[in-house]
């Protein structure tokens, strides 16, 4: 047996160690609702906007097999993660909490059978930055998983618009795309490379490599000189996509002209992940910088790394701690609490839409909606009502949604009235005392 390795530190060093303040690392921060109010502000703000759209809490661990993120970005060594090695598991902090959410979801197999699933999630994530130093960040972020359809994918990215619009931010702006599928990106990238090729002495180091391995990153190129190449001499990928993908974008901007949310198109716009079919980003103009706040869009070849499967996947992420420097620096007012009063019942296609409408409506008389967008049937939809403790549930079958009409349902007595559309919001804060 050999004798026992003595300590590297004399004891006067360990105790000069031990004396010393003690700090938090660099680049991260702590959150205290308590003392700081932009924190509660977000935190709750964010927790009940999820919640008046459908979606419940879920939160992946901090830790993941390493395996997961080499999947997640097709890459055998991503080099901005934070490693962990314990006997033969190689680990590493999460950089960002999709890949955790999706391997979830495909784990439990809670597809199996198909179902609607919408989960909100915020919490630290880790990198490693291009100089080498840790970065903490507190990222935000909705998720649809499941077999949902346009409507559930229009009210997702209503539900970042709202988020952002409660904080009182200035100069936001909605911009949309629609990327297609794999193949349609593919077809896209060949005649990008196609149409830059000729223009490379033009375009920044990095935007020549991705044109070698993902040409269209080239779109996300910050540098100005990049960007000005672009509008004139590339194709739209718009001219590219599928007759599905045609038919679902169109059913998505019409979803949103339902509900008045004022939207720019921005055929360059590519998200962070290379999603498919519809992605969205939201920017705000802040001290002369446009600054992209939320960026959302399809996840289902993601998840198909994951999994080997291709299951529907939407949502959008961003940085609460982005956030709260602009209102801080914009001198932003701590927000108010928001409460749960209608229970929204569509039965249709048509009555979808028009419940869509119905649901901007009550929202912008600050009356808390919960929704049914994803079910079916009126008697487990007013089941969930009363479990929920809803005073009101608006009942819009196909016949009311021609007819402009809207059935009230006092949900505790079971009495209901069909009422007009142009009568039913100032009914509804008669009802509820507003």
């Amino acid at each position: 047996m050999g004798r026992p390795r003595k300590n590297s530190l004399s004891a006067g060093a360990i105790a000069a160690t031990l004396s010393k303040k003690i700090s938090i690392l660099p680049e991260f921060f702590d959150i205290n609702t308590g003392i700081d109010g932009y924190w509660e502000a977000l935190l709750k703000r964010f927790s009940k906007i999820s919640r008046i759209y459908g979606f419940s809490r879920a939160e992946a661990p901090l830790l993941e097999d390493i395996k997961l993120y080499q999947k997640f970005y097709g890459t055998a060594n991503p080099d901005f993660l934070v490693k962990f090695e314990q006997g033969h598991l190689l680990a590493a902090l999460r950089p960002s909490q999709l890949p955790g959410i999706l391997r979830y979801f495909i784990q439990q197999k809670l597809n199996d059978p198909p179902g609607i699933y919408k989960w909100h999630y915020s919490g630290f994530t880790t990198k490693v930055a291009a100089s080498g130093e840790l970065n903490s960040d507190y990222e935000f972020g909705c998720e649809i998983l499941g077999g949902f359809s346009h409507l559930s994918e229009a009210q997702s990215i209503v539900a970042a618009w709202e988020f952002l619009t409660s904080l009182e931010l200035e100069e936001l702006t909605l911009e949309i795309n629609n990327l297609g599928s794999q193949e349609c990106q593919q077809s896209y990238g060949r005649a990008l490379v196609d149409a830059l090729l000729p223009k490379k002495y033009e375009l920044c180091d990095n935007c020549n490599e991705d044109l070698s391995f993902r040409p269209l990153y080239v779109f996300r190129c910050p540098n100005l000189d990049c960007q000005a190449v672009f509008p004139e001499n590339v194709p739209t990928i718009l001219d590219f996509l599928d007759q599905d993908s045609h038919k679902d974008f169109t059913s998505v901007l019409e979803a949103l002209d339902e509900m008045n949310i004022p939207y720019q198109l921005n055929n360059f716009y590519v998200g962070k992940e290379i999603n498919e079919k519809t992605n969205f980003v939201v920017k705000s103009e802040h001290k002369g910088e446009n600054i992209s706040l939320v960026e959302g869009g399809y996840h289902s070849a993601l998840a198909a790394r994951l999994g080997g499967k291709n299951h529907k996947a939407f949502g959008f992420s961003g940085s609460l701690k982005l956030l709260k420097r602009i209102m801080e620096e914009s001198n932003a007012e701590p927000l108010r609490r928001i409460t749960t009063e209608v229970c929204l019942v569509p039965l249709g296609e048509l009555a979808a839409k028009r419940s869509l409408r119905l649901f901007r409506d009550l929202t912008a008389e600050k009356i808390i909606v919960y929704d049914h967008f994803g079910l079916s049937g009126v008697k487990n939809q007013l089941k969930i009502a009363s479990e929920h403790q809803v005073p009101i549930a608006l009942i819009m079958g196909q016949k009311e949604a021609q007819d402009e009409m809207v059935i009230l349902r006092d949900v505790k007595s079971g009495m209901q009235e069909i009422i007009s559309y142009d009568k039913i919001i100032e009914e509804v804060k008669k009802r509820l005392g507003k």
